[in-house]
């Protein structure tokens, strides 16, 4: 899946309060897209120092950070700590740390991003970033998920067209709206919508969907039900707040219509098409019973499937999800993306498989 892209948590009607419309934050960040733009026209090494003189510190005092009062650089929270290169502080506790890398430096070597997660973590803070100056990745710490889907939203400045989207995104970590936690409240409407979402779009793909809508329309058959089910073209999407922000985090593919198939007689895209669900892997025997999944990376997960809807846990019979959240601890789980097989391919890879297969001639 494509990595996240700039976002920006409001509709591009609004603006979160404190947040730089054209105004001092825009304008700051238009000149450190021109110094982006002019160190690299040079063409040599950018040093990280020279990266936070030229490019960070600028962009946290026109987030109306006090580089006296507020800003602490090389902090320790205790002494054995290893030192995050900017703590911001409201009423003398930290409140986000800002770990640095060099201009041109990749952001995507996990070492850098669980090194900036447990520098906040020791020290109780909840948001963190980590950047090279033109990327800003935000990431919600103590978010009860594996490191890299903690990444709440990213803002690139060295591109143009992107200020807008960019001002929206860092204004959420202005001092103002750092102290109005305005940041929190928005992950927190995000996160209830994600799972709210993903529940939706796993409800298409349980027979109770199709069971429900039989009540509606008792002179279908059941099995008639479900394979118009699996040719609808059903998609869950959020306007405002997740439509902005959905491409930033991944979610569970919606439920599509196969190539060249759609309720209306519109051929859709080709890359869209509805998934194979456990209970379709089960009745095509490419998930048959007393096969054992784990959970990926969860020692001491394994579970033994029982049908197309359940598995076998520590001798309890547990749905596929429940099982995941059991085993992870999480209130929601992508469970074709996380459950693998004995031959370390996920239920998502077994389904690709398996659709293919099953609409071969």
């Amino acid at each position: 899946m494509a990595p996240p892209e700039s976002i920006a948590h409001m509709s591009r009607t609004s603006t979160p309060p404190g947040a730089a419309g054209p105004g001092p934050l825009h304008a700051a960040l238009r000149q450190v897209a021109a110094s982006i733009a002019r160190l690299r026209a040079d063409g040599g090494q950018v040093l990280e120092e020279d990266t936070k003189r030229i490019l960070i510190t600028p962009t946290i005092e026109a987030l109306g950070w006090d580089h006296i009062a507020e800003i602490r650089n090389q902090y320790r929270h205790n002494r054995r700590d290893n030192p995050v290169d900017y703590a911001l502080f409201l009423n003398r506790s930290p409140v986000l740390y800002v770990e640095a890398k060099p201009l041109g430096g990749s952001l995507d070597d996990r070492k850098w991003i669980v090194q900036t997660l447990n520098y906040a973590n020791a020290a109780g803070v909840d948001w963190c970033v980590l950047t090279n100056g033109a990327e800003w990745r935000i990431y919600k710490v103590h978010a009860q998920v594996e490191a890299e889907e903690k990444r709440f939203a990213t803002a690139t400045i060295d591109q143009p067209e992107a200020l807008d989207d960019a001002a929206r995104v860092l204004g959420l970590l202005s001092r103002d709206n750092m102290r109005s936690r305005a940041i929190d409240e928005l992950w927190q409407a995000w996160h209830v919508d994600r799972q709210v979402q993903q529940a939706l779009e796993q409800t298409l793909q349980d027979d109770a969907f199709a069971t429900l809508i039989r009540r509606r329309v008792p002179q279908l058959p059941l099995g008639d039900i479900r394979k118009s089910l699996r040719r609808a073209n059903i998609a869950i999407s959020y306007p405002g707040l997740i439509a902005d922000i959905q491409s930033a985090r991944p979610v569970p593919p919606p439920a599509s219509t196969p190539a060249g198939t759609s309720t209306n007689g519109a051929a859709p895209p080709a890359s869209r098409r509805r998934m194979q669900s456990t209970d379709d892997l089960f009745a095509l025997g490419r998930l048959p019973a007393g096969t054992t999944l784990t959970i990926r990376g969860r020692e001491d997960s394994a579970a033994r499937v029982l049908d197309g809807q359940s598995v076998e846990f520590k001798g309890e019979r547990l749905s596929f999800n429940d099982w995941g959240q059991r085993v992870t601890g999480w209130t929601s789980i992508r469970i074709y993306t996380m459950a693998c097989l004995p031959d370390g391919r996920t239920l998502d890879q077994l389904r690709d498989k398996a659709e293919a297969a099953s609409t071969t001639p």
